[in-house]
């Protein structure tokens, strides 16, 4: 009994504790001295008694979402928890807007009880909006069948456009949508802001202004798939016309996802997106769209009939010449049918584009064929991919790009534009990047050419292709392992931005599976994992450890197969390099000379620690790319203490004793380690049935 008393006066004086923290604790100076309160949602009629244990509950609650929020691993503050035991459980969420992260983050939801135990006291269920943070708490559980409609708040502008309503709607509309696209497809925060500008004319406002400029944000719980942010948000965009109805500024705030415009900037971070609007319809195509609903609906009724028998018919065109060119033919799944059409090129096209495939245009060649300089009639700049004739290889590679790419949309991510398949040419289309790849810089003989490698954009690149790969193993549709992550699969676009590229080699999984055996072994030697490279094994640590050794290339400056002197006076890898002037405290001795001195040394050192736990021998010691990113905005004091890398080219020296290889299409006998290919080319082998 004495000591049951004994834990219930520790729990009391925690509970008290965690209440004053909230109650006392002060804001910082960024997000408490700027959030501001917007509005409240505290009346569904259930209620709790004074000093309850529900009220402890929630207290408790506040203290947790407040605290893990601010040091959430999204890249956006974000945190849920549940507190007690039934019949008095709460449940809560806790959200910041994207520009408001860490101790910013925690100090908004701080003053969340200052709402719930005054103006909302005693009230079960309460939702509270500040304009850098968003806090609920419920006796229902609501986290696990998240429902946007259950809490939403709209607030409108008392401004609004003297002409043309409508399509300063419409103008909203695809700003939002684009911010949709770009908030779940392109980041792992779920968060976009950008502008849309209106020049010259612009709209007069009731306020006897002129809007140039909208300025839009979205945002969902970071927590949510690509698709089911982009449906959330979908449902706030569809209701933008009945709701604003050409009013300057607006919002439609939510639990799971929210959306804001105004005609002039309130957030912190850089606009993603700067679109330009069209210019407007004529009074004539206004006349169609404007008016009364019976009148909008059959137009849209008549475009989409139009729309459907023009896919139609492209679809019934692409499915007679894959028919005709039998040796080429893709099959694509029931909800990959209506990119078919738009992703077929003529192959004349092409060929003019390049000028016949000339060689003046030819931009290098990989491990499947030569990429050709182009340009389209109407001025695009094109990459066309020629698979080799004679290679017996690149259709399985092609078709499985083709499928992959088509359905990827992400920033870091390149961008395919459509394929070719007549007689015998097999050709992928991509945007043109005029800096092309990355070793073209990072290994190039002229000095001039790694100058413009400066740290900043060295690290840019890192960050970059982290971000594409964690959309790859976590936020896609479709888990994608890429199986040849390398330098020259780097490609950089005119801000040298990254955007990774060939997916001819990756792998697919289904569901929650992540890791397989397979006896095909394909990729490049020096970037793949040993446990890979020797024994099949097949999981998305094999892109964390092409990673690692890609950072490590990226910092050194040199090629994962240079030998160096290690400290044994023996010849070794850039791993052994590494390892060698990290174990003597020389790490900084490994950093590119051709780069600027004063690089930030610490940035430098935290992501030479951060490869080497990449290329940890041990897979489950390697970090997941989401780990990866958060690491990549934590500071080094938080990361473990790297194991010696796995060194790969011991263990595959070592192989030779010849296996029977089994591949999708047949048997082969030979040694495993033939199936690697030199740095330069990817390479699969397949057998005839």
């Amino acid at each position: 009994m004495a000591r049951l008393l004994d834990l219930r006066s520790m729990s009391a004086a925690c509970l008290l504790l965690l209440s004053l923290s909230i109650t006392l604790l002060p804001p910082a100076a960024g997000a408490g001295a700027t959030a501001a309160l917007v509005t409240t949602k505290c009346d569904n009629g259930t209620y709790y008694a004074a000093n309850s244990t529900y009220q402890s509950n929630v207290r408790l609650l506040l203290a947790s979402l407040a605290a893990n929020a601010s040091r959430s691993p999204y890249p956006a503050g974000f945190a849920t928890a549940a507190v007690g035991a039934s019949p008095d459980t709460v449940w809560g969420l806790g959200i910041c807007r994207g520009d408001t992260v860490g101790a910013d983050c925690g100090s908004c939801l701080a003053l969340a009880p200052e709402v719930a135990f005054n103006k909302c006291q005693g009230v079960k269920d309460v939702t509270v909006f500040y304009d850098r943070c968003v806090l609920r708490y419920s006796f229902r559980d609501f986290l696990t069948s998240p429902d946007n409609g259950q809490v939403q708040d709209r607030g409108i502008s008392e401004v609004t456009v003297l002409s043309n309503a409508g399509w300063f709607d419409t103008l909203v509309a695809r700003l939002v949508g684009a911010l949709a696209d770009w908030a779940a497809f392109n980041t792992t925060a779920r968060y976009a802001v950008g502008t849309m500008s209106s020049e010259p004319a612009g709209f007069p406002a009731t306020d006897k202004s002129v809007v140039h400029r909208i300025f839009g944000l979205v945002q969902c719980t970071p927590d949510q798939s690509p698709a089911a942010c982009r449906r959330c948000l979908q449902a706030l965009v569809d209701e933008i016309p009945t709701v604003f109805n050409g009013t300057v500024g607006g919002r439609i705030l939510a639990v799971w996802c929210y959306l804001r415009f105004e005609t002039h900037e309130f957030f912190d971070t850089a606009p993603m997106l700067n679109l330009v609007a069209p210019p407007p319809p004529s009074p004539a195509a206004a006349e169609q769209t404007g008016g009364d609903g019976t009148r909008r609906r059959k137009y849209a009724g008549t475009v989409s009939a139009i729309v459907l028998g023009v896919a139609v018919v492209l679809l019934s065109i692409s499915a007679f010449v894959l028919w005709r060119n039998g040796r080429a033919r893709l099959s694509y799944q029931e909800d990959d049918d209506h990119d078919a059409s738009s992703l077929l090129f003529d192959l004349a096209t092409l060929r003019r584009a390049t000028d016949d495939f000339a060689e003046e245009n030819k931009l290098g060649h990989g491990g499947f064929g030569a990429v050709y300089k182009g340009l389209l009639p109407d001025g695009r700049q094109i990459a066309v991919k020629r698979m080799d004739k004679a290679s017996g290889q690149g259709l399985k590679e092609l078709r499985n790009e083709l499928l992959l790419v088509a359905k990827l949309r992400h920033n870091n991510l390149a961008k395919l534009l459509g394929v070719c398949l007549q007689g015998q040419e097999k050709l992928l289309v991509y945007d043109y990047l005029p800096n092309r790849s990355l070793d073209t810089f990072l290994f190039a003989a002229e000095a001039e050419k790694r100058l413009l490698l400066d740290w900043e954009t060295r690290y840019r690149i890192i960050y970059g292709t982290a971000r594409g790969l964690v959309y790859l193993h976590e936020d896609s549709q479709i888990k994608i392992i890429h199986r040849d992550l390398k330098a020259s699969n780097i490609l950089l676009d005119d801000d040298m931005s990254p955007k990774i590229s060939d997916f001819g080699l990756a792998r697919l999984f289904n569901g929650d599976k992540t890791t397989t055996i397979t006896s095909q072994v394909v990729g490049t030697l020096g970037y793949m994992a040993p446990e890979y490279a020797v024994l099949g094994h097949l999981s998305v640590k094999l892109d964390v450890y092409s990673f690692g050794v890609l950072i490590l290339e990226i910092v050194t400056g040199r090629r994962n197969t240079d030998m160096s002197e290690s400290a044994s006076d023996e010849s070794g890898s850039l791993l052994t390099y590494v390892w060698d002037h990290w174990l003597k405290g020389t790490t900084l001795d490994t950093v590119d000379p051709s780069m600027d001195c004063r690089v930030p040394e610490a940035e430098v050192l935290k992501c030479i620690h951060l490869a080497l736990l990449c290329v940890q021998e041990n897979p489950a010691d390697r970090p997941s790319m989401l780990d990866v990113l958060v690491m990549l905005h934590d500071q080094t004091s938080s990361f473990a203490a790297p194991s010696k890398p796995a060194f790969a080219y011991g263990v595959l020296s070592s192989v030779r004793s010849w296996d029977s290889v089994s591949g999708e299409t047949g048997t082969k006998r030979g040694p495993v380690a033939t199936l690697l290919s030199c740095n330069e080319m990817s390479v699969s082998e397949f057998q005839p049935r």
